[in-house]
């Protein structure tokens, strides 16, 4: 072998652990790319109503005589909320009072009543919903949202009878899918005493 051939074969070992090294080296030092990872979105949960629903007034003394037509207001407060619309899921005893109906209040501009269940005499249930004229309107504060008007039955051998706003009333607030409700009162109708008690106007 030649001394060339033989310088040849050494250039090329040392070339090939040279490259050999430098490989090693490079994969040791280098580092993968940072995978970062963006967390998902998570909506943010509706904070609770403030909006409460009440009968008024509680309790309720009918005019005398049977035939007499008694109202109910329905009240909102809402508590500071905006709220857009209200569903009323409420019961009474159709054997304690009858001839029910019901009718948009002041609350809402140009309101509209939507039998969604309507009046059940049968059955003594009532679903409405009250709407605005105009479903982008977003109202708060305090007033008359509708008004319940019925006949008592004065006949009946109840002294006393409940009209009772359910827990499946809503009053949908400004976001999507909210119910700001988080209070409900209903109204005691004295069936047996025709006259409000005098107050005692010695205190």
């Amino acid at each position: 072998m030649s001394k060339k051939t033989l310088g040849l074969i050494v250039l090329l070992l040392i070339l090939t652990i040279v490259l050999v090294v430098v490989a090693l080296n490079t994969k040791r030092t280098s580092t993968p790319p940072t995978q970062t990872t963006k967390p998902s979105a998570t909506p943010s949960p509706l904070a609770p109503g403030h909006a409460s629903l009440t009968l008024s007034p509680n309790p309720v003394y009918p005019a005398t005589g049977s035939t007499s037509a008694t109202t109910v207001d329905v009240l909102i407060d809402t508590g500071g909320d905006n709220v857009r619309s209200v569903q009323l899921e409420i019961a009474y005893d159709p054997k304690a009072i009858t001839n029910v109906s019901l009718k948009p209040g002041t609350f809402f501009s140009n309101p509209s009543v939507l039998p969604v269940g309507g009046v059940n005499q049968n059955t003594g249930r009532i679903t409405y919903a009250i709407v605005p004229n105009s479903f982008s309107e977003a109202k708060n504060g305090t007033g008359v949202v509708a008004t319940l008007t019925f006949t008592p039955i004065l006949s009946t051998a109840n002294p006393v009878t409940d009209i009772t706003l359910l827990d499946k009333s809503l009053v949908s607030g400004q976001a999507r899918g909210q119910n700001v409700l988080i209070k409900t009162s209903g109204t005691r109708v004295m069936l047996k005493t025709t006259t409000k008690p005098a107050t005692d106007s010695a205190r």
